[in-house]
């Protein structure tokens, strides 16, 4: 956390624990009754309505000046940059691809790739305002359209209809364990369809993940498959860390997720904006999106040898590919550790000759 980001926090904190620890004595001094606590509390509150609506502006104002900060500190974040190119390219594809690709195919590649973008954007906005855990969370949506693009792209043309028809199976599976079964649509129910896609694809098609039971039957010998089974086929290993690192990142019931809010410098718990951790949350974000992407292009280009789509998936992929590689160096500069960790790596591929971090070659060493 840099000086000014640490000044921002104090100034901000600063206000609401003088007004929230003079209402505390205020009320010390008025409560009798121990059953009227609440009360107490709920009548004197009609007193601070102005002045807690006035924090919550200076809040608010603190925090939009934020992305300046962080953009001082760490320097310039290029995922707005990444998604906006990545979503021209997707949406020209989209509107271009010939009858040869299947409907569903390219109804995926249009969902896909727009819940894509907009999970970057998410990314991009909380690490402008310096929330590198909640960024890292979402690596958990950009991680499964992953898995799911690339078991899709090797499946045959009716893997593209399993996958979309499968959001009424699970459906059906929500409503029977939340107990909501009312149905006003003009569709028949969930169940209704669950029972009618069954029978249309086979008993295995009812699991979580039946739409994808064909593809890991043939190339797994699974006809019931997890996620795990999902994984394995679309040889994410790599991201492994980070999945497991945004799952820490999402819940509150380990301990572990407790280190995310604790700033390095300092030691103490911190709830506020840091550059902490933001550089590295960028580039494997961006490692992320160009795989998924990658993927989901290949969704539709396995049907067609249109030039144009192939030209649109290579602008996208040689975009994103150099913007990861100059995060990565920017990473390399700034963390000692990663510098370390970087060179002991070159020394041993190359034979000990690598002696700075001068050498620009595609290495994703963290």
């Amino acid at each position: 956390m840099s000086e000014s980001e640490e000044k921002v926090s104090a100034e901000a904190a600063e206000h609401a624990i003088e007004a929230v620890s003079g209402f505390a004595t205020r009320i010390g001094r008025s409560w009798r009754d121990p059953a009227g606590l609440l009360d107490l509390i709920d009548d004197a509150l009609v007193g601070m309505e102005d002045l807690l609506s006035e924090l919550g502006d200076r809040s608010r104002r603190e925090f939009m000046d934020v992305p300046d900060l962080i953009q001082r500190d760490v320097g310039h974040l290029p995922l707005f940059e990444a998604a906006t190119l990545s979503h021209a390219a997707t949406y020209l594809a989209g509107s271009i691809w010939k009858p040869c690709v299947p409907e569903h195919a390219r109804y995926l590649f249009a969902g896909l790739a727009t819940r894509a973008v907009s999970t970057v954007r998410e990314i991009a906005i909380l690490l402008d305002h310096g929330y590198q855990l909640g960024a890292k969370s979402r690596w958990r949506t950009l991680s499964e359209i992953l898995v799911v693009a690339r078991v899709i792209a090797m499946g045959d043309r009716y893997t593209a209809t399993r996958y979309r028809e499968h959001r009424w199976i699970v459906l059906a599976m929500e409503r029977r364990k939340t107990g909501q079964t009312a149905w006003t649509g003009d569709l028949p129910s969930p169940e209704v369809m669950r029972r009618r896609l069954v029978r249309r694809f086979g008993a295995e098609y009812s699991g979580l993940y039946g739409w994808a039971a064909r593809v890991t039957a043939r190339r797994l010998g699974i006809g019931k498959p997890g996620w795990k089974d999902l994984q394995a086929l679309a040889g994410v290993h790599e991201h492994a860390w980070r999945v497991h690192d945004a799952h820490h990142a999402v819940h509150g019931a380990d301990a572990l997720g407790l280190l995310g809010i604790i700033d390095a410098g300092s030691g103490h718990f911190h709830a506020g904006a840091s550059g902490q951790g933001v550089l590295e949350v960028a580039r494997d974000t961006t490692r992320l999106f160009r795989q998924a992407l990658s993927a989901i292009f290949e969704m539709c280009l396995k049907y067609s040898d249109e030039r144009k789509p192939q030209i649109l998936q290579g602008i996208v992929e040689a975009h994103l590919f150099n913007l990861e590689q100059r995060l990565n160096w920017k990473v390399i500069s700034t963390d000692t550790h990663a510098r370390e960790e970087y060179l002991t790596k070159m020394n041993d591929w190359f034979g000990g000759v690598a002696e700075s971090s001068n050498q620009q070659d595609d290495v994703d060493f963290l």
